[in-house]
């Protein structure tokens, strides 16, 4: 959408109520990625890692300080996937058809790198009834099966798990997982750490607190999260494994607000007697409150690290109660001691040059103020709107799928700064539709065509950083990558934004174009989703007029 910030929730408060073959080598060529074919001892394999990971390409075997975390393997179908035989199920929701396995594993990987900030190396590894390598198989930390449904795929995999599952139960290690994702009706009973769904142990039902049951509870977590189909999600799992078993934090998930018999009991007491004594009023008020608790109680239900479903979730209860609550907590006290940076990778560049000129910091505010009426610093081609932009399709799984958003740019009243008022409407979780909004500070980065966001969202500040990747010489349309985070939850987040003046897609014969700008930002157009924008649809007429001046109005006089 555009970006609003990052999502947080406080189960914890609840705490007392709680639910106590062979293998073939496959070659890619990639744009941003450098692909290698390296011999092994048993033939060849095929290593991939982005170009702009800090770490070189290397063989499965190669193990660095530089990917410490570990290593995936991502075994695909034999058929010939540049035929498109077979589609992957990534991408049902862009604007383009869904992608061929090759297609997704190839992002997918980057993806893996991106949220691991470039420690865990991936090999993407094709199933086929030549003589081959299963070196990357066999040694990879995490190896997922995509959609392998042939009788002859089927019969590899059977062999590759089989061999890997003997490997564990004579030689256990916990940082060792396997699943098969779309691969027929047959789960082939997933790998996660110690424990194993075909042979499980009875400390994984009746020892929560061991490391079995912590294996079977992620287990179930990263096959919802797999089956989701969407790359956000499938590299999310991943972090969660590499962060749980492979002994080293993974920044990208290495914090939870919520009470977990991972933390442990002492954590867990902690941070309680912190809330209770730093935070209880607002607590008091919020459970006294009937929207706030029931806030609180669906927050419960679900695993906060999961972006997609507690940002929904708090948009759906947002209120000044739990703003006050979230802001004595998390964001005045930090009580879970929680940390994140902005990510760094990938490594976008903005746009070198406008309408043939080379870009200035004035060009790039003027591109970003868009087509909103009454600014003095709106370019020739301003169409003189009631929006800057509105939002046509974006990338991230959680913050980029809500319908009729809206963005508006404008100057603060001292002209230096800009403000942001992303207002999006929500279809709540108990069905309403509702329209949210947001108040950005926007300050100019030091490169011209790039952004330092802030905002402080349902009581927590987030910051970000955005970079102007695109734009048409006549403002039809606008590619925006942003990367950003809310250190008092522990979350960091990447997106990116297609922007047109009505929200609807360009024509076709500029979609490529658009596509090929994205793809410099490391984005797929199948990983975007289209954003509804009907204005007559039964839900906008439900939510009524957005309020598109609810903060311009004040902000132009006191800012």
């Amino acid at each position: 959408m555009m970006k609003t910030s990052i999502s947080w929730s406080l189960p914890c408060i609840l705490v007392l109520s709680k639910r106590t073959s062979s293998f073939s080598p496959i070659r890619i060529q990639s744009q941003n990625f450098s692909n290698k074919l390296l011999r092994g001892p048993r033939g060849w394999s095929l290593s991939l890692s982005s170009t702009h990971a800090p770490h070189p390409p290397a063989s499965s075997e190669a193990f660095t300080e530089q990917n410490k975390l570990g290593s995936v393997t991502l075994l695909i179908p034999s058929t010939d996937e540049d035929a498109g035989v077979y589609r992957s199920k990534f991408g049902e929701k862009s604007p383009v058809s869904c992608p061929s396995y090759l297609s997704a594993a190839k992002q997918l990987a980057r993806k893996i790198s991106h949220f691991s900030d470039g420690q865990i190396f991936t090999n993407v590894v094709s199933a086929s009834d030549n003589d081959g390598d299963k070196d990357a198989c066999l040694k990879a930390n995490a190896l997922i099966a995509l959609g392998l449904t042939s009788p002859t795929d089927i019969r590899c995999l059977s062999e590759i798990f089989r061999e890997r599952r003997t490997k564990q139960s004579l030689s256990p290690t916990p940082n060792m997982c396997q699943f098969a994702v779309e691969c027929g009706t047959n789960t082939y009973a997933p790998i996660v750490g110690p424990y194993d769904e075909a042979n499980p142990s009875i400390f994984a039902t009746l020892v929560p607190w061991s490391d079995e049951a912590f294996g079977k509870r992620l287990s179930e977590q990263m096959n919802d999260l797999f089956h989701k189909q969407t790359s956000d999600e499938f590299a999310l799992a991943l972090m969660l494994f590499f962060n749980r078993f492979s002994g080293y934090n993974v920044p990208w998930v290495q914090h939870s607000i919520d009470v977990t018999w991972e933390k442990g009991i002492v954590q867990n007491a902690k941070e309680i007697f912190a809330m209770i004594t730093k935070c209880g009023p607002c607590i008091a008020k919020c459970l006294n409150d009937d929207n706030c608790s029931q806030c609180i109680k669906a927050l419960d239900k679900i695993d906060t690290r999961d972006q997609v479903t507690s940002y929904r979730t708090v948009v759906s209860f947002e209120s000044e109660l739990l703003r006050d609550f979230s802001l004595c907590i998390l964001q005045k006290n930090n009580i879970f001691e929680c940390k994140a940076e902005i990510p760094t990778l990938p490594k976008v560049k903005p746009m070198s040059t406008f309408r043939g000129k080379d870009m200035t910091t004035e060009t790039a505010r003027g591109i970003i103020i868009g087509h909103l009426a009454d600014t003095k610093e709106s370019l020739e081609g301003s169409r003189q709107l009631d929006v800057s932009w509105k939002v046509a399709c974006g990338a991230n799984v959680a913050y980029d799928q809500f319908p009729s958003q809206n963005q508006l740019f404008y100057p603060s009243a001292k002209g230096k700064d800009l403000w942001y008022d992303p207002v999006f409407r929500v279809e709540t979780i108990d069905g309403r539709n509702v329209w949210c909004k947001r108040h950005y500070k926007v300050r100019t980065g030091e490169t011209p065509g790039t952004f330092r966001f802030s905002v402080l969202d349902n009581g927590v500040t987030s910051n970000e950083f955005w970079t102007v990747v695109g734009a048409a010489d006549d403002l039809s349309w606008v590619v925006f990558h942003y990367a950003g985070a809310a250190g008092a939850v522990g979350q960091r987040y990447l997106g990116g934004l297609l922007c047109t003046p009505d929200g609807a897609l360009p024509p076709e014969k500029e979609l490529e174009e658009i596509w090929e700008v994205f793809r410099s930002a490391e984005i797929e157009p199948w990983e975007l989703f289209v954003v509804d924008n009907n204005e007559v649809s039964i839900g906008a007429q439900e939510a009524g007029p957005p309020p598109l001046d609810y903060f311009r109005k004040t902000a132009a006089i006191i800012s």
